[in-house]
């Protein structure tokens, strides 16, 4: 767990210099640190998701995503904020999977 929590802390931290700027960012960026946040937020983690939801709201507005990845980063945004990641929707869940899967980001804990 803690090398997860570490991992996503040097890309949520890469993440927040690049939407700084605006230049270089990339779905990939989302999908490298929305899926192991949403997997860890599911499993009971808490650790980063404030951090991580922070940065993703920050590239989520920088306006430099194409239409997928923005609605896929919102579905992650939503499921990071949800009190209970349990009752988010399935078609928020298959959206994330889905996304997450296609980066190579398979999930463990988001059936």
């Amino acid at each position: 767990m803690r090398k997860v929590a570490a991992t996503m802390l040097v890309s949520l931290a890469a993440v927040f210099g690049l939407a700084a700027c605006s230049e270089g960012i990339s779905a990939e960026d989302a999908y490298k640190v929305g899926c192991p946040a949403g997997d860890s937020a599911v499993g009971g983690g808490t650790l980063v998701n404030r951090a991580t939801v922070a940065g993703l709201k920050q590239l989520s507005q920088s306006g430099v995503l194409d239409a997928e990845p923005q609605r896929w980063l919102e579905a992650a945004i939503s499921l990071l904020e949800s009190d209970d990641p349990s009752k988010v929707s399935t078609e928020v869940k298959q959206l994330i999977i889905k996304g997450c899967a296609d980066n190579g980001y398979p999930l463990r804990n988001l059936k």
